[in-house]
C-alpha cells in the first residue's frame, strides 16, 4: 500500500499544471465528461503499460536491486531537474480531432502526448525497483486520471489561483527528494562519506541555481514580449481614447512585471529607457518601432 500511495502522489503533484491536465481541458470543451474520461483512461493505460513492459525486461535482466535503485535514483534527480525548468512560452495543447471518433482521437492523443514524458519515464522507474509491477501500473494510471478529472471539472478555476511555477518548484521538490533518498539507500557506504556529500551537493546546487537563472532569462523575455505588442499598439492607434487605453496598458505591464510605475506620455523610446530588466533582444526590437 505504501508504493501504491508513493507513485500516486507522486505522478499527481508532477501532472498537476502539466500539458496533459491542459489537454483533458480542451477536450471537456468538445466532448461529453465521460467520453473524455474514457479515452484519457485508454490512452494512459496503453502508454504506462508500455512502460511497465520495459521496466520488468530491465528488471529481468539487471538482476542486481541495489544498481537499479541507483538507476532509479538518478532518474528521480532528473525528473526533480526537469520540473524546476519552467517554460514560460508554453502554450496550450491545441485538440485536433481525428477520423475515427472522439474515444480514439482523445486515445491517440494521450498515448501519444505521453511517450517518453516525465510520467512514463516514472512509472518505468518506480516499477523497475518495486516487486510488484502491476501495482505500479494501477497507482499511476489512477493518479493520471484523477489529475485529468481535476483538469476537466476545476482545472480552469484552479490555475487561476494557483500559479503554475509554484506547482512545477513543489513537484521539483518531491522528485530531488526522492531522488537524493533512494541514491542514499543503494549506494555504498563509502560514497556516503563527507567528502562526496559535500561534492554531490554542491554539482546539485550548481544545476539548480542554473536552472532557476534561465527561468529568469526567460522570464525576462515573455514580460519584454508583452511590452513590445502593447508598444506595437501604440502604433497602430486611431483615436486619442484608443491610445489612451493601451498607455494604461503599458503603465501596467511596467508595474506588473518591471516593478516601475513609469508613466507613458507617446513616447516609445523614452519610456522604455527608464525601465530596468527589459530584454536585451526585445529591447532592440521596441527601439525600431
Amino acid at each position: 500500500m505504501r508504493e501504491f500511495l508513493e507513485a500516486f502522489v507522486m505522478v499527481f503533484i508532477g501532472e498537476m499544471g502539466d500539458k496533459s491536465q491542459f489537454l483533458a481541458l480542451a477536450f471537456a470543451t468538445q466532448y461529453p465528461m465521460r467520453t473524455v474520461l474514457s479515452g484519457v483512461s485508454l490512452g494512459i493505460a496503453l502508454n504506462h503499460g508500455l512502460a511497465i513492459l520495459a521496466a520488468m525486461l530491465i528488471a529481468g535482466i539487471f538482476k542486481d536491486v541495489g544498481f537499479l535503485q541507483i538507476v532509479a535514483g538518478i532518474l528521480f534527480l532528473f525528473f526533480g531537474l526537469s520540473a524546476l525548468s519552467i517554460d514560460y512560452e508554453e502554450e496550450e495543447e491545441e485538440v485536433k480531432e481525428s477520423r475515427f471518433g472522439p474515444v480514439a482521437t482523445i486515445v491517440f492523443a494521450f498515448f501519444i502526448g505521453e511517450l517518453g514524458d516525465k510520467t512514463q519515464l516514472m512509472a518505468m522507474t518506480l516499477a523497475m525497483s518495486s516487486p510488484n509491477p502491476l501495482l505500479i501500473f494501477f497507482a499511476t494510471v489512477s493518479s493520471m486520471i484523477v489529475v485529468s478529472s481535476i483538469g476537466i471539472v476545476i482545472g480552469k478555476y484552479v490555475g487561476k489561483k494557483i500559479p503554475k511555477v509554484v506547482i512545477s518548484y513543489l513537484a521539483a521538490a518531491l522528485f530531488l527528494f526522492f531522488g537524493v533518498s533512494k541514491l542514499c539507500g543503494a549506494l555504498d557506504p563509502g560514497f556516503l562519506q563527507p567528502v562526496w556529500i559535500i561534492l554531490f551537493a554542491l554539482i546539485l546546487g550548481i544545476a539548480v541555481l542554473y536552472i532557476l537563472i534561465q527561468n529568469g532569462k526567460r522570464r525576462k523575455k515573455r514580460d519584454s514580449r508583452y511590452l513590445l505588442e502593447a508598444y506595437r499598439k501604440v502604433k497602430n492607434c486611431s483615436t486619442e481614447e484608443e491610445e489612451q487605453e493601451i498607455a494604461e496598458e503599458i503603465e501596467r505591464i511596467g508595474a506588473k512585471y518591471f516593478g516601475e510605475d513609469i508613466p507613458f506620455v507617446g513616447s516609445i523610446v523614452k519610456h522604455v529607457e527608464q525601465l530596468h530588466g527589459v530584454d536585451p533582444e526585445i529591447y532592440d526590437d521596441i527601439k525600431k518601432l
